[in-house]
């Protein structure tokens, strides 16, 4: 069987789209692929003290009800807005003389009180979108006055040609890319399972694979004379054949003395976080999600299973970071779409909202409580809170102190950022 140079640039591309998916990846090309033009564009230097960070984004799916999460059961307003979903004052775990979190967070509460959580209240953004795959959009975008394509952790890989050294600069964990890699010079694999992420060839002819992978690999480490075009599939190329045979040596080669919660998917993804950072592959951008918050009707106790389920899988994950002796590199954000309304529905749920509670958990992290509660008394004219604090100025905080890029460049403005990281002195 003969293949010609552009049957495999056709084979590499069906490669790259099935295992890297990316929007207009073959725009901006001579950002991607010449130093001095990211350069001219204006793209930061990691500060290198910051430069085995790792971000690990925890995707809080469907609307998560903050107000059931960081409970605010000693104002008045909360029992009345919420007679029979709302938690009893003996129920939540006090953070503070009328706040307190859900009772099935009591892990992460343990990890509070070690001074390992940061709690971020109210956060949004202005004119909140209340629709599902919009407020996702401006989440993953950090642009919520514009239809942006990039994803803000996208924009931060070109700002610091991340992607340019390695073939896995990021992880979206999922059968789908997580939009907040979105970019268009750097491929970010969407992976479900370690061992399932490889090169896909016809399993009737036995040697099909070797061959493939050897011409492949042979044709894109040859040296001449390529276009843009063929430059960056080239180099896209390269990487996932790369990026395949060292996410099934970190599948093969991951042990861990930490016991998972059983039948707990975010507990699942992180354990697969864990594999490839106990595989050492200079990954340093992770995101998994927990789906299932979108709770119009009987809420109680579907989302006290989530908190649970939240609160158990970061424990273990936590103690996994600690067996690898990375949890001082490593931190974590919790993110949901929107909050949800302040008022219980006639269906025992909440309706989508707006402002929300966030999590910043990891070692390196100032402990505490940030931000102000949005008050129950005065709400907007759906009902939903007014948020405090615009989570760009969260997203700046992390781009910053943990990852150690310019904000600014990244989130095309300028946002202060939330004091979560101890002043250096």
């Amino acid at each position: 069987m003969a293949f010609t140079r552009r049957d495999f640039l056709k084979r590499a591309a069906l490669l790259v789209a099935s295992g890297l998916s990316t929007p207009a990846f073959l725009t901006r090309t001579a950002v991607a692929l010449d130093p001095q033009a990211a350069a001219e564009q204006g793209f930061g230097v990691l500060d290198p003290t910051k430069a085995s960070n790792i971000l690990v984004v925890v995707q809080l799916s469907g609307g998560n009800d903050g107000l059931n999460t960081l409970v605010p059961f000693g104002d008045p307003a909360y029992a009345q807005l919420r007679p029979n979903l709302g938690l009893k004052p003996a129920e939540a775990l006090p953070l503070t003389d009328g706040l307190g979190l859900h009772p099935n967070l009591a892990r992460l509460k343990d990890l509070y009180d070690q001074g390992r959580v940061a709690i971020v209240q109210g956060v949004g953004y202005p004119n909140p979108d209340r629709s599902h795959f919009r407020s996702m959009d401006i989440w993953h975008s950090a642009r919520p006055d514009t239809f942006e394509r990039s994803g803000w952790l996208g924009r931060y890989l070109e700002a610091c040609q991340c992607g340019q050294e390695g073939a896995l600069p990021a992880l979206s964990v999922g059968d789908q890319l997580n939009t907040l890699f979105w970019t268009q010079t750097i491929l970010v694999p969407a992976v479900s399972n370690l061992g399932a992420f490889s090169f896909q060839t016809d399993t009737r002819y036995r040697n099909d694979r070797q061959f493939q992978l050897r011409t492949l690999q042979n044709i894109y480490a040859q040296t001449g004379t390529w276009s843009p075009y063929e430059a960056l599939i080239r180099q896209g190329t390269l990487n996932a054949l790369a990026a395949s045979e060292q996410l099934h040596r970190a599948a093969e080669g991951y042990q861990t003395p930490v016991q998972y919660p059983a039948n707990n998917p975010l507990a699942n993804q992180l354990k697969m976080v864990a594999q490839v950072l106990a595989a050492n592959l200079g990954t340093r951008l992770f995101s998994v999600q927990l789906g299932g918050f979108d709770t119009h009707g009987n809420q109680k106790n579907p989302h006290a299973t989530l908190m649970k389920h939240l609160a158990e899988a970061l424990d273990a994950f936590l103690q996994d970071l600690a067996n690898l002796k990375q949890q001082d590199q490593v931190l974590i954000m919790t993110f949901s779409e929107f909050g949800r309304r302040a008022r219980e529905n006639g269906s025992g749920g909440t309706d989508h909202g707006t402002a929300e509670p966030l999590f910043v958990v990891g070692n390196r992290v100032q402990g505490g409580l940030y931000g102000e509660y949005p008050s129950l008394g005065d709400l907007d004219r759906n009902g939903d809170l007014k948020f405090k604090l615009d989570f760009r100025s969260v997203y700046a905080a992390l781009l910053r102190d943990h990852l150690g890029a310019d904000p600014s460049r990244v989130l095309a403005g300028s946002f202060e950022p939330v004091g979560l990281f101890p002043t250096p002195g």
